[in-house]
């Protein structure tokens, strides 16, 4: 008989990696709760700014015909914010992979469909904003 050295159950160890899988070996979040926030489904920005901003709206339908619904969808629906003040855009994008890929193949599509002379595109802030900034 070993000492001090237990046999391995391939079993447990599927059902650990089953488990690790679906999230569950993770610790429990935490949360304070506020009756001031609520959790809401995200909605593409286009449908956002058709509401809330027009304007912006109309600088959307523009750029989506300029790279295609494909990449549209992947990359400008996803978006958190798009702000403007007269030749100004600032983009609120949630990643700052999104936002290396935007500078690098759409900055002047997006000059372009929104008319402005500056580009300001914000990477990072992720969904929960924890990691803002």
């Amino acid at each position: 008989m070993m000492t001090g050295i237990q046999p391995i159950s391939m079993q447990e160890v599927c059902e650990k990696v089953v488990m690790s899988r679906k999230g569950r070996l993770e610790e429990d979040a935490q949360f304070v709760e506020n009756p001031k926030l609520a959790s809401v489904e995200f909605v593409p920005l286009e449908e956002r700014m058709a509401v809330e901003k027009p304007e912006i709206a109309a600088c959307l339908s523009k750029l989506k015909e300029k790279v295609g619904n494909e990449i549209f969808t992947k990359r400008f629906s996803v978006l958190q914010n798009i702000n403007r003040s007269g030749n100004n855009l600032l983009i609120v994008s949630g990643s700052e992979r999104l936002r290396s890929l935007l500078l690098k193949e759409n900055l002047k599509d997006i000059m372009e469909a929104f008319s402005v002379d500056n580009v300001r595109i914000i990477g990072g802030a992720g969904f929960g904003g924890i990691d803002a900034f």
